[in-house]
């Protein structure tokens, strides 16, 4: 009975340890596919911030190129414009300048207001676009930091677990260092202690009212008769020692 107790006290450390392990394994290749999905959001985010730096460069070149076809057209119309306006100055009177170049200066603001309200409609184009597009990152990346999430929670429920199966193991050393102190004697399995077993001579009982038998009719006690005695009362000894662990 010892015996097999220690065997099954082994197998069931031997099992902790092996379930120890496998959970180790398990938050190690937990471990593993956080890092990758860190670098994956990683490298998406390098990827968004280089696609910002290229929009905006477009812009910048966009609004460069914009400004300098507005100076080129202005230049161009003001010339024109002062050619019309010599000719018109020599060819009519006085009030008839006046007017051409009131009407002329009308024209103008109308082809401004109409170019500033293009690139105006232009640029709430791209940043509705933009909007769109931070938007749908946005939600991507909710999206994966929910999953994180999910996968951070049960790697925590998967160490509460470990920490308890540990806490376990550590609970029956201490119980077995605490029997050993009061013992005072150093641990031993149960399969290296030895059985201790008393022999005793078979004794043969008289009753006091049966008559003395004759010598020459005794019979010589055999070593068969004493063995059955002999078996139960060491058998009994035994039942009463007390176990040692």
């Amino acid at each position: 009975m010892i015996d097999e107790e220690g065997e099954e006290e082994k197998e069931k450390e031997e099992k902790e340890k092996e379930e120890a392990e496998k959970k180790k394994k398990k938050l190690e290749e937990a471990d593993k596919e956080e890092k990758k999905k860190k670098m994956k959001e990683e490298e998406k985010e390098k990827k968004l911030e280089e696609e910002k730096k290229k929009e905006t460069e477009k812009e910048k070149i966009a609004d460069e190129e914009a400004e300098s076809e507005k100076g080129e057209e202005t230049e161009e119309k003001k010339e024109s414009e002062k050619v019309e306006k010599g000719n018109k100055i020599e060819e009519s009177s006085d009030a008839e300048t006046e007017k051409l170049e009131l009407s002329a200066e009308d024209r103008s603001t109308e082809v401004k207001t109409e170019k500033e309200s293009e690139f105006l409609s232009a640029q709430r184009s791209r940043e509705a676009m933009l909007g769109r597009m931070e938007k749908e990152l946005i939600v991507e990346h909710n999206k994966e930091l929910d999953e994180a999430i999910k996968h951070c929670k049960t790697v925590i429920d998967h160490n509460q677990s470990l920490i308890e199966s540990l806490e376990r193991m550590k609970h029956g050393n201490e119980r077995k260092l605490a029997t050993l102190k009061l013992k005072g004697t150093p641990y031993t399995p149960a399969s290296k202690i030895p059985k201790k077993v008393k022999h005793t001579a078979g004794k043969h009982k008289t009753h006091g009212r049966k008559p003395a038998l004759h010598p020459s009719s005794k019979r010589p006690e055999s070593s068969t008769e004493t063995a059955p005695a002999q078996n139960l009362r060491s058998s009994k000894r035994l039942r009463t020692d007390p176990k040692p662990l």
